[in-house]
């Protein structure tokens, strides 16, 4: 008899050991691994940096820029809205020379002379679906967005999102550069656009972004 029981016990203590070995394996096995989706604009070409809260509903400030001084007025409005910030990065960089509208056969002036040339853009284009608002900002080359710009409205998908327009002129206003991009997207809905000087005014920069009475939520 004493034998048969300490069998029982000791099958019952087996038993025992067991259930909690399994019951530590499931546990660990549940864990998920943890994953960021930040990802730095400054990753060459091409995904929308966005920070851990980014989702629907979310804003977006888009630029190109040649010399900095767009890139300038772009950071302002990602940093007053703390939205998210991507530049459009050409395949094939801008040089000094590029640039020089003076010469006759200089990149730009031959990109400017064919209106269906479009720029590739390194990396391709972002998903945007994370984004209701979407700011677009560039230098403005002969009163309109450079080709590389018309690339990238014409390839993303911004079917009911709001755009908004800004571009960094020396003299010229915004003129009717943002309608061509509208022309380009009618799925979106586009507001009016505003254009900046060369040196960066943040105050000038605020007070606009201020005045179209969106969130700073993200």
């Amino acid at each position: 008899m004493r034998l048969w029981k300490k069998g029982i016990c000791l099958l019952l203590a087996v038993a025992a050991m067991a259930t909690v070995t399994a019951c530590g394996s499931s546990s660990s096995q549940s864990e998920e691994p943890v994953s960021s989706s930040e990802v730095s604009s400054s990753e060459a070409a091409g995904e929308a940096s966005s920070s851990e809260s980014a989702g629907e509903g979310g804003t977006l400030v888009v630029y190109f820029s040649a010399t900095g001084n767009t890139q300038a007025v772009a950071q302002t409005i990602a940093d007053s809205l703390n939205a998210d910030l991507y530049e459009i990065v050409p395949e094939d960089p801008y040089t000094e020379e590029d640039l020089d509208w003076n010469v006759a056969d200089s990149r730009v002036n031959v990109e400017h002379e064919d209106p269906d040339f479009r720029p590739a853009i390194a990396g391709g284009v972002p998903d945007l679906s994370g984004y209701d608002t979407v700011f677009i900002g560039y230098p403005l080359w002969w009163r309109q967005a450079p080709n590389i710009v018309w690339n990238f409205v014409e390839s993303s998908d911004l079917a009911g999102k709001t755009m908004i327009p800004f571009c960094t002129s020396m003299s010229d206003g915004i003129g009717t550069s943002g309608e061509t991009l509208a022309a380009m997207a009618p799925d979106a809905t586009w507001l009016a656009g505003e254009r900046f000087g060369e040196s960066l005014d943040e105050a000038s920069v605020i007070q606009w972004v201020e005045s179209l009475g969106l969130s700073t939520a993200q």
